[in-house]
This record gives structure tokens, sequence and C-alpha cells, in this order.
């Protein structure tokens, strides 16, 4: 590419209001093809120009000249409009081809997919499948892990209840006891083996009280409380009819106190209290208080039949007797009675 020349001014200089002649950058391509007399002898248009062919005629000349232009004209277009529709004439041939070529595959696609495979593709769709086929005929197998040790489960222990007849025995039905915890348990037998014993309140048997699987003939109640009870014993064979029994109340301990008296006075150190006691009687306690009960002020415990008082202070009491007694297994009371300390 032709460039201007270079100047040693700076851009300001450019464009300096002075006029300074400006030499054709073409002129040195163009020495000796065109020169002021356009040449001599160079070519046939400069010939005729030279020889003054056109000098008598002008408007033939310029026709001429005008004719030789368009033909140029012409030829340019013609070259540069060819160019173009090569291109895009291989470029819509490109792309008719293409949207041909893709309608036609599609619709052999179809075809295919619709048909029988073609024989090249039905040999490439069949070489992957036999050979995914033999792939695990040609691998080796795998050694089967070894059987990890495991201890054995335990054996579960289960109670098989017996299927023969099974016949009550004791208690007779409607017999009774009394609530003893000084005695040993309450023993109900029958006959026939194994199976369950059944207790409730109730001569339905429901709500259950208790059920028992028994082993053997016999079973030992420990100190059922006080009220009716029902029981029976069934196995596989079936249940036996349902009995009564009764539970008497714990006889109280016969206690009382002796002295002071009800009214009377004592000293609240050194004074004595005595009572009468019972059998079966752990021991003693005597209790002082001007409020509840639920928390004594004083209390003095024994395991005779009387103790003397340490630092109750002088005042209006109320006072009792309690026994722990054995056959009851809880705490039984005298009525209070009211004491002055002095």
């Amino acid at each position: 590419m032709n460039e201007a020349p270079n100047s040693n001014t700076g851009m300001n200089d450019s464009f300096s209001s002075q006029s300074t002649p400006q030499s054709n950058p073409f002129t040195a391509d163009l020495k000796g093809e065109f020169t002021s007399n356009f040449g001599t002898n160079t070519n046939a248009v400069s010939q005729i120009f030279k020889e003054g062919g056109f000098a008598s005629n002008n408007k033939t000349k310029s026709m001429i000249l005008g004719g030789v232009l368009f033909a140029v004209i012409c030829v340019a277009l013609f070259m540069y409009f060819s160019s173009d529709s090569s291109e895009s004439t291989g470029d819509d041939v490109a792309s008719e081809t293409d949207s041909e070529g893709g309608a036609d595959d599609a619709e052999e696609q179809g075809d295919a997919t619709a048909g029988e495979t073609k024989p090249e593709e039905k040999e490439k769709a069949e070489a992957p499948a036999a050979a995914t086929a033999a792939a695990p005929a040609a691998a080796p197998a795998k050694a089967a892990p070894a059987p990890v040790a495991t201890a054995a489960p335990k054996a579960q222990r289960s109670f098989s209840a017996g299927s023969g007849p099974i016949t009550l025995g004791e208690p007779a039905d409607g017999s009774s006891i009394t609530y003893d915890e000084s005695q040993g348990p309450a023993t109900f037998s029958w006959t026939g083996g194994s199976g369950y014993i059944v207790f409730s309140r109730n001569s339905s048997m429901s709500p259950t009280v208790m059920r028992v699987p028994v082993s053997g003939n016999s079973y030992n109640f420990n100190h059922p409380w006080p009220g009716t009870w029902y029981w029976k014993v069934e196995n596989n064979s079936g249940a036996t009819e349902v009995r009564s029994f009764k539970v008497g109340a714990p006889p109280r301990r016969n206690i009382a106190i002796q002295a002071p008296a009800s009214g009377a006075s004592i000293a609240g150190t050194g004074g004595t209290v005595s009572w009468q006691g019972d059998s079966k009687v752990a021991y003693y306690r005597v209790e002082f208080t001007n409020g509840s009960w639920a928390n004594p002020q004083y209390r003095f415990a024994s395991s005779g039949n009387s103790l003397q008082l340490q630092g109750v202070p002088a005042g209006q009491f109320q006072m009792r007797l309690g026994a722990f007694s054995e056959i009851s297994g809880r705490w039984e009371y005298t009525q209070p009675v009211s004491v002055t300390v002095q």
C-alpha cells in the first residue's frame, strides 16, 4: 500500500494555512508511461494522441474515448459480479446440498428405523452387541469371598404349656386366709402339669391381675393383699373352672398408753411414758405435736414398754403411741391424748 510521505513537522503543522506544492504519489510509478507529452511511441493510445489522429474531429475522439472507458467499466463490473455470483452460488449450492442432504438423511434414517437396518449398519450394530455379550464370558470369574465365621445364636428358652387335662386342688373354692407378712406365701395346687395360673379380682377373670407361667403342679403367691380373689389354671388343652378365695385384713396390734393418762401432766425431761405392748411388734415410738401428725415435733423410740422424755418444752401437746406390726408390715397408732408438759 502506498503511504503519504513522512513529514518532520508535528500534527499541528499538517493543517497549516500556507499552501505547499503537493506531489503526486503515483508520478514515480507511472513515469515513462504517461509523460507531460504522453511519452514517445509508448503505446497505441499515446501514439494516436501524438499524431493528432483526433485533432480534426473532437466529437469522434470523445465517442471513442467514452467507448473505451465504458468497455473498461463493463469488464470491471463483469469481473466483480462474476466473483460475487460464484461465491454466492457456491454458498447457496452448499446450503441447498446440506439441506437436501439433511432431509434425505432424515428420510433414510426414518426408513431405516421403520424398516430393516442396512447391512453395513446392521453389522456395526451387531459387532458391539457381540463384544458386549462376549465380554462377561471372557472376564475371569472372581473368587467368592470366604464365609465370615459368626457365633451361633443362643437358643431362646421358652416355656411350653402342657396339653393334658388339669384339675384344681387347693385352696378350695370360697376359702379364706388372713393377711400376715410374718407367715409364708399362700400355696395353690392342681394336677395336670405345666400351664398358666391366672388371678383376677372379678369372677369373669377380666381384667387379669396376673398371668404367670408355671411348671409342675403348684404356685406360691406371696402375701396377696386383702380382698376377694379369683383364680384358674389353663394350658393348651383348655382352662379349669374359676375358684375364689378371700384375704382378710391383718389384725391390729393390741397396744394402749398406760401413763400419763389423758389430761395429766408430765415432766418434759425425765418424765416416763409407759404402755401395753403386743406380740409381733418390731419396736414402738412415742410422738408429741401441737400441729400435724405428718411431721411431729418430738419423737422417741423404744423396743420395750416404756421410755423417758428428754428436752420437751413446757406446754400443751397431743401424744400418741405407735407400733410397727410384723403382721401388717406398717405402723399402727393409738388414738392421741392431751397432756401438759411441765
